[in-house]
């Protein structure tokens, strides 16, 4: 379930990304419903806060599946991202998996950025993109940072075009949908202001989707 973890920037350590990013406001929320073949399966949401240059973004995914009063399945990823002038400066994660929980650390500091995870511990040089799916730039990396192992990750990604999305409010919106090809094969959608609004992908037979409440206003 790395992906997902992420099931997840304006993510930069050393360049911008691109030229003109989403920029969320302080109080904005993506708040998805995730559905499994139809089905609540859980929530993932990322909250933002900003107080001047400074931008802090945090994602909370709690997901879980049982046969009556028995968890089958359950799955937490809680990350928290910190943003200076548009430069990554920190990521901090708690994750639990089959039962067992494991953090990720990343400081920035001279040279580049230093992570303590599960899978990767040393320094990442260059570009660094969150796996936490809000920056729409992520989807034009060839690699992006797990928030759950500390490895840099390799993606493949096709832009199928603008395609129509339905959210929970009702509304109907175009949204640019990108397929990725890295540890599960998952599709994201992004709206003309590059704001994430959908998710899919398949997992073990099942159909995972990820419906957005309401756009931020």
């Amino acid at each position: 379930m790395r992906w997902i973890a992420g099931l997840f920037a304006l993510a930069l350590f050393t360049q911008p990304a691109s030229a003109d990013p989403w920029q969320p406001s302080d109080g904005d929320k993506l708040a998805f419903d995730v559905l499994r073949d139809g089905g609540a399966f859980g929530t993932h949401i990322v909250s933002f806060s900003k107080n001047g240059d400074a931008l802090t973004v945090k994602t909370a995914v709690e997901l879980k599946a049982g046969l009556g009063p028995i968890t089958l399945f359950e799955y937490f990823h809680d990350v928290t991202e910190k943003y200076d002038a548009g430069r990554l400066t920190w990521v901090g994660s708690r994750t639990k998996n089959e039962g067992k929980w494991k953090t990720l650390s990343a400081q920035a500091g001279e040279g580049g950025l230093r992570v303590t995870a599960e899978k990767f511990k040393g320094l990442l040089k260059g570009l660094v993109i969150p796996s936490t799916h809000w920056n729409e730039d992520e989807m034009k990396q060839a690699t992006m940072f797990s928030t759950e192992t500390g490895e840099m990750l390799p993606i493949k990604v096709k832009d199928r075009g603008v395609e129509k999305v339905k959210i929970g409010t009702g509304e109907t919106i175009d949204a640019r949908r990108f397929d990725v090809d890295s540890d599960i094969d998952a599709s994201f959608w992004y709206d003309a202001s590059g704001r994430w609004v959908k998710c899919a992908f398949e997992t073990q037979g099942s159909k995972i989707d990820y419906v957005l409440r309401a756009l931020p206003k």
